[in-house]
């Protein structure tokens, strides 16, 4: 008697355990809980993207590593809204046949990750068919580069060089190796070459520090 006295106890306490339990599960969850707004403070990345992020607001610094071209994030929670602020590193270029944006990192982002108005507002066009590789010799003259010239696309050639493009004007033919005597030859004798007739298409540098330069 005192035995079944004693399991008729312990089964009701375990069913008062349970159902407590499970009424905290659902008061906390489902009841208590409400709907968190969440406000993006960034002009550069899509709605789509947007909504992927705020889908993985649990785990965002793993859901973040695949995705390099994000520099850094910060996120501010108060009551049923969470306000999260992105910043993407420097754009380098857009390449429309593979439908991406490289940074200057060499970082890379599908076009389906930002606003058309962003991805338009990159005036350079990589038009290599394989996502160009931005190399230290590039990184370093990069800005000097942009000073000389006004670059319309860019191609990535043979995995070590580029060929530029210019808005207005021939395609300039880079060496692989871009130094400080290659932009001082071209700041000292662009101007003279472009009133040259012979001219006209291109400026092949490729030979440069064998003391080779062709022009047509």
């Amino acid at each position: 008697m005192i035995k079944r006295k004693y399991y008729y106890n312990f089964f009701s306490f375990i069913s008062f355990f349970l159902l407590f339990f499970f009424s905290f599960l659902v008061y906390k969850y489902f009841l208590k809980s409400e709907p968190s707004i969440v406000n993006f403070y960034n002009n550069e990345l899509s709605s789509e993207f947007e909504m992927d992020i705020a889908n993985n607001l649990e785990n965002l610094e793993r859901f973040f590593e695949n995705y390099t071209f994000i520099e850094k994030y910060l996120i501010n929670r108060k009551n049923s809204e969470i306000d999260i602020n992105i910043q993407i590193k420097e754009p380098f270029a857009k390449n429309q046949i593979n439908q991406e944006i490289i940074f200057t990192d060499n970082s890379i982002g599908s076009f389906s990750f930002f606003k058309e108005k962003y991805i338009n507002s990159i005036d350079l066009i990589d038009i290599s068919n394989n996502p160009i590789q931005i190399n230290n010799y590039l990184r370093k003259s990069l800005a000097e580069i942009n000073n000389l010239f006004e670059i319309s696309q860019i191609e990535y050639v043979d995995g070590r060089r580029y060929n530029l493009y210019l808005a207005k004007g021939p395609i300039i033919m880079l060496p692989k190796k871009i130094n400080e005597d290659l932009l001082i030859f071209i700041k000292q004798n662009y101007e003279i070459l472009k009133n040259n007739t012979n001219f006209q298409e291109y400026l092949d540098l490729r030979n440069f520090h064998e003391k080779t330069i062709r022009a047509k």
